[in-house]
Order: C-alpha cells, then sequence, then structure tokens
C-alpha cells in the first residue's frame, strides 16, 4: 500500500478487499451549506413609527413635517413623527338637508370622514388640501402656520352650486396639481365602483376634471365649460376603473389605471393615461396599455411567458448614476417603477404573484408618438365629455405624417384616443417575486445606486438595488406588520444621506431608512460584506454578527474580511513524509471584499501552505503537503499492516485478499501492488480502534 510512500508487495496475484463502512471518501468533497436565504427573515426591527387609533389613508411631506390623513382627523407629525397637531374632520352627520362641510351639528354623528386625498400648493401660500368622503367628497384648505392645522380652514365649495365641488369620490381619488401660466390647475380623476347603484343623473363626481382655485380661494371651479369627461352612461356599474397613481412630468400629467381591456371583454389590463397640463379642454388626451412580462424557460429551453396585467403600486423618481448608464437617460429623466400582479381570470383582483417593470417617461412619450403616428389608435369607447366635440375625426384610421409631433402647443392638433397596441416591459428581477403579492413601491437614489422598497401583502418590506447588470438579490427582507403595506408612501428627505420611506400598515405609519434598517439579518460574515456600501455593515468578530460600527467595539468590527472557520479535513491524517493532498472544509477563506471581482482564484496560506479555493468565495480550500501539517483535528501517521487473509492461494490468482490494520487511509491516495502489478483496490473499511 502506497500512502504515498510507502509500499507494500504481495507475491501472490491477488485483489485487495476494500469494505468501505465509515470512511468519508478517497477524494472528498465539502457539502455546500445549507442556506435557504442569505437573509435571516426571522428578524425584526424597532423602528420610529406612529399609532393612529383610526385607519391611515393618505401620506403627505412638506418642509419636514409628516401629515397623516386617516379616518375623521387630519394629524401633523414631526420628522421622527411624534404628534405636533391634530384637526378632527369627523364623524359629522350627513343628510340630505344637511352642509356639505359641516354636516348638521345638532344631530348625532351618522358617518365617518375617510381620507382620499391630500396634497401641498406653495404657489400662492403654503396650503394643505384635505379631501374626505362627507359631503359627497368636498375638501378643506388649510393655511399652514407654523405647521399648525386649524388657523386658517376653509371648506370648499360651500356657495358653489355648479357641482365642481365634488371633488373626491368614494371609489378612490387621486389628484395632481401643477402650476401652469400663473395658475394652478388640479387634474382629478376619480374610480368608477363595480355595480353602481346610483343612477347616472344623480352622480356627483367626474371621471377625470380640470379645475383651479376661485379668487376668493373657498371654492374650485372648472377652468373651461368643457374641462371633464365621465364615463359613458351606458357603462356605469359595469366598467370598474381604478386609478392606481398619478404624477406630472414636463408638460404632461399622467394616471395609472387598471380597467377592462375593452367594452364587451371581461379580462382587465393596465392603461397609462396622458393629457397636456396646458390643456384647458381636455383636447389632447390618450391612452396606452401597459403590461410587464416574465419569461420562464422551461427543461426544453421553451419559454413561457407570462403576462402581469394588474398594476399595484407605481413611483417616478429619478435614478442613480449606476442606472442611468445602464438605461442611457439623462440626469433630469423621470423614471417609472411599476409593481405588477397577475389578475385572477376576468377580475382585477391580485394574485400572490408579481413582477416589477421599470420605464423612462421619455420612453413612454416615444411610444405615445409612434403608435399615434402609425394610426394604431381608436376613438375613446368609455369616456365622453359634456359637449363633446370630435377631433380629427377619421385620423386615427391611416398613418399621420412624421411632422405631427402630438405635443401640447398651440397649434397641435387636438385628439381623443385609445391605442390598440401595447409595448410589454420585461420584470426587471426576472422572476424573482413570481411568488410574491407585492403592494408597494418606492424608489430613491443613494450614492450610484437606485434603491427600491417594496411592501407586501403579507407585511414584509424588501429592499433592492434596481440594476440592469449588478446583483439585484434583495439585501434586506423583514417583516414589518402582520397587516399589508399600503400603496401610498412617502419619501422623508430624499437628498439626504439618512433619507427615510414613510410606510402605512393599517392604523400604522412606519419609518424605514433607505440604507436599510440595520444589518443583523445578514445571516453570515461574506454575505454582510458583499451588502451594498450605503447599508454600512461591517462583520463584529466577538459577537458572531452583522451590524453597524456603533453596535460593536471599534477592535472588533471589519468591514474588509472575514475571520476563517474550519469545519472538517480529510483526510483526517497523512503519512509523516509524504506528500498528501488535503482537502479542508469551512467558511470564509480567503475572503476580501477588495479581491471579489479579480476574476482570480484567492490564495490562502495554510500551515505554511499556499493553497488555491476551489472556486470564488467557495467553502473548499486544497492544499498538496511534503510533510504533516499543522491543522486542528488532522493527525501524522503511517499506515501499519495488521494481517493479510487469506496468507496463501492458489498460483493460478483470483483470490481475493483482506488486509488489516491501522491508518490504512492516511493520505489522499492508495496504491496496492502484488509481484510489481497494480491491483484494483475494490472496497475500503476503516474500523476504529
Amino acid at each position: 500500500i502506497t500512502s504515498p510512500a510507502i509500499t507494500l508487495i504481495v507475491a501472490a496475484a491477488s485483489i485487495l478487499i476494500i469494505q468501505q463502512t465509515l470512511w468519508l471518501g478517497i477524494e472528498g468533497q465539502c457539502k455546500e451549506p445549507r442556506e435557504i436565504s442569505k437573509l435571516n427573515l426571522s428578524v425584526t426591527y424597532d423602528l420610529p413609527h406612529f399609532v393612529s387609533n383610526t385607519p391611515v389613508q393618505k401620506l403627505l411631506v412638506f418642509n419636514g413635517s409628516v401629515y397623516v390623513g386617516a379616518t375623521n382627523k387630519l394629524t401633523a407629525l414631526s420628522e421622527d413623527l411624534k404628534k405636533t397637531h391634530e384637526y378632527k374632520t369627523g364623524p359629522v352627520h350627513e343628510g340630505p338637508r344637511c352642509s356639505a362641510c359641516e354636516g348638521c351639528r345638532d344631530q348625532p354623528p351618522n358617518a365617518n370622514n375617510t381620507s382620499m386625498a391630500l396634497l401641498m400648493e406653495t404657489y400662492y401660500d403654503p396650503e394643505l388640501f384635505s379631501c374626505g368622503t362627507v359631503g359627497n367628497g368636498v375638501c378643506s384648505r388649510h393655511l399652514l402656520e407654523d405647521g399648525e392645522l386649524d388657523v386658517e380652514v376653509n371648506c370648499l365649495g360651500s356657495h358653489n352650486k355648479d357641482g365642481s365641488r365634488y371633488v373626491a369620490g368614494p371609489a378612490g381619488t387621486q389628484i395632481v396639481n401643477v402650476e401652469v401660466g400663473g395658475v394652478v390647475r388640479f387634474f382629478v380623476a376619480n374610480s368608477e365602483p363595480l355595480n353602481s347603484s346610483l343612477p347616472s343623473s344623480s352622480r356627483l363626481h367626474h371621471t377625470i376634471s380640470i379645475r383651479k382655485m376661485w379668487e376668493t380661494q373657498d371654492r374650485f371651479e372648472f377652468v373651461s365649460e368643457h374641462s371633464y369627461m365621465d364615463l359613458t352612461p351606458g357603462l356605469h356599474g359595469n366598467y370598474p376603473l381604478h386609478y392606481i397613481y398619478s404624477f406630472q412630468s414636463g408638460a404632461y400629467v399622467y394616471f395609472l389605471t387598471v380597467q377592462r381591456e375593452g367594452g364587451t371583454s371581461k379580462a382587465f389590463h393596465t392603461r397609462i393615461v396622458r393629457m397636456c397640463s396646458s390643456d384647458l379642454e381636455l383636447l389632447h388626451y390618450v391612452e396606452m396599455p401597459f403590461e410587464c412580462i416574465y419569461s420562464e424557460k422551461g427543461r426544453r429551453k421553451r419559454s413561457t411567458q407570462m403576462v402581469f396585467n394588474i398594476l399595484q403600486a407605481a413611483h417616478v423618481a429619478k435614478a442613480g448614476n449606476d442606472l442611468r448608464r445602464d438605461m442611457d437617460l439623462k440626469e433630469e429623466d423621470d423614471v417609472l417603477f411599476a409593481a405588477f400582479a397577475r389578475s385572477k381570470p376576468d377580475s382585477p383582483e391580485p394574485t400572490a404573484s408579481s413582477t416589477v417593470c421599470v420605464i423612462s417617461v421619455a420612453e413612454i412619450n416615444s411610444f405615445f408618438k409612434d403608435f399615434i403616428q402609425k394610426g394604431h389608435t381608436k376613438p375613446l369607447y368609455h369616456l365622453s365629455g359634456t359637449e363633446m366635440k370630435p377631433f380629427n375625426e377619421g385620423e386615427h384610421c391611416f398613418p399621420l405624417p412624421l411632422s405631427t409631433s402630438f405635443g401640447c402647443g398651440k397649434h397641435e392638433k387636438g385628439y381623443r384616443l385609445e391605442v390598440t397596441r401595447t409595448h410589454p416591459r420585461k420584470d426587471w428581477f426576472n422572476g424573482r417575486f413570481r411568488n410574491v403579492l407585492l403592494t408597494s413601491i418606492a424608489v430613491v437614489p443613494m450614492q450610484d445606486h437606485t434603491v427600491a422598497t417594496l411592501g407586501t401583502a403579507d407585511g414584509r418590506i424588501i429592499q433592492v438595488v434596481v440594476s440592469r447588470f449588478g446583483n439585484t438579490e434583495p439585501h434586506v427582507d423583514f417583516l414589518l406588520d402582520t397587516r399589508p403595506v399600503s400603496s401610498e408612501v412617502a419619501v422623508l428627505s430624499p437628498e439626504r444621506p439618512d433619507a427615510s420611506l414613510l410606510l402605512v400598515t393599517g392604523n400604522k405609519v412606519s419609518k424605514v431608512p433607505v440604507i436599510g434598517p440595520g444589518c443583523e439579518h445578514l445571516w453570515n460574515c461574506s454575505t454582510c460584506l458583499l451588502a451594498p456600501a450605503f447599508m454600512g455593515c461591517g462583520w463584529c468578530r466577538n459577537r458572531n454578527l452583522c451590524t453597524r460600527s456603533p453596535q460593536c467595539a471599534a477592535s472588533h468590527w471589519s468591514q474588509d474580511s472575514c475571520p476563517l472557520l474550519i469545519t472538517k479535513v480529510f483526510p483526517a491524517a497523512a503519512p509523516l513524509k509524504g506528500h498528501t493532498n488535503i482537502t479542508i472544509c469551512g467558511k470564509n477563506f480567503g475572503f476580501s471584499k477588495k479581491d471579489r471581482f479579480d476574476g482570480k482564484l484567492i490564495e490562502v496560506d495554510v500551515a505554511g501552505a499556499k493553497c488555491k479555493m476551489t472556486k470564488k468565495d467557495s467553502n473548499t480550500v486544497k492544499c498538496n503537503f511534503r510533510g504533516t501539517p499543522n491543522i486542528p483535528n488532522f493527525q501524522p501517521a503511517n499506515p501499519v499492516i495488521k494481517g493479510i487473509f487469506p496468507e496463501f492461494g492458489p498460483k493460478s490468482g483470483g483470490t481475493r485478499l483482506t488486509i488489516r490494520g491501522s491508518y490504512l487511509n492516511s493520505g489522499s491516495s492508495r496504491k496496492v501492488t502484488i509481484g510489481g502489478a497494480t491491483c484494483c483496490v475494490c472496497i475500503f473499511a476503516c474500523h476504529r480502534g
């Protein structure tokens, strides 16, 4: 037996029988660590929060103050979410003879006031507008002085008779306020519920309208006689229309909706609605389908395309340097980040399967222009306005000249169109969230990165860097609450390193730092040190925990390298003077943040020998020693032959030979020769004692 320098020569032809019972293997392999996730999903964090005694619907941040719209109250908070002021908005008594603003004060309350819209306007004065469900959706204007909410409050529309006072609809409202030519315009979109019992003649809320403040600032008025559109009367109660998100970018105002694919279709999809902010009569209006897709490759490399049709939440933000470079964006470009879900068949109800798609607003406008010019449009099916005029009648039937820009200039032709084509966007995270229902999204640039914070239906918060080519594994995943995370999100101090997100779960508002709530959820040292640099995480050696520097003594905290850990060495013994190949199992062999992108295998010094890892970030090191290495649990020993059975056999051969002894598994290779010929080693038995 050679191991590797000792040879036993047997004069008779025979075969060595090696029975394997307790031996690990001649070459041996390290088992990969059984980690389901690189994140400890059971870790929780105690974050700053505010708890209302009623459900929270709306959030807004202005000048470092946080305004919370909840049922029956409007609350002002400091940056650390401490209550500074509160204004009661309900409950009130409502009835046909009661004031729209005050109800009937002499009768007991019978209606709660749910917050439907909360927005800030600063063109004239710092004014907070709050709209609720009481009074058929009238709004109140709060003139802010030192953050106080009750210094001057005007109920808008108390003396108005043109119907424009009814702003917020009971099924949901989105409002965008834009200053155009010295006038602040309010673009209002009201959702349409399914199976509405109200007859069309008694409807008080326009589907889409443009309003402005009256000079006395005590009511709204329409900006023109034709500044609104409504759902076609025959569709009321049969055409659910849900406005999910709204924003303004450049010369346009945008709304994102979930609605039926068409008048007779039972299937639902998402649309981007665009209109000119300078328009007085909604003369430049267009809708385009918007969907997110994920292609799943099967065993035979055939792709199965999954369409995620129902928007759950969206956020428009600037991109960080890395993402701008990936997407070829300008610094001032706005980018839309959208979380989609797959719906149940013929229903707007989502399933627990999501994707995230990313598109620049400039690209959205490019698609609008291209589809309209090529004639991929048709007249609006579901909307009509008072005394609506036909716009460019017939132009949607054939391609238009390339010189037609479809902008917002004075000489642009009017249009009210639906785009009949869609340009699907691919899931940015390649199916990572296909078993999760995402319910909120907020994106904030952090250093060169673009950080997305995602909320889920089961109350978890996931943070991930949005990148086309880099690592897109979540670096944060923790339980915020047992209730779903609302799509209502506000960003606090986005330009500062300590930027935070305000997230709603039921009646609770939580403050989650963009850099993450902490580092303790990162399982091991290598995961800790490979986390994004903006998290500020390092490995605390004496606590064996990933922390930020204030939670660890400076002498024990590292952001560069991890402590080496050996879990197993094999073979467990080696001859005193032989050349032995040793396999060492463990963690963090030669790990260093500065080496992770050099494309080379890291060398590790083990007991005076230069060894190489088998692969990058591996848990295995292999070395060759001339002598015996000084490694824990490793024993220097030469093989000892104690017996051979049988002691003789026929000269013709064919005898199975069993050799017994000690340390027969010493070293990394074994060889048996008989009469100069190498024998077949069939089974090896290593018996202890």
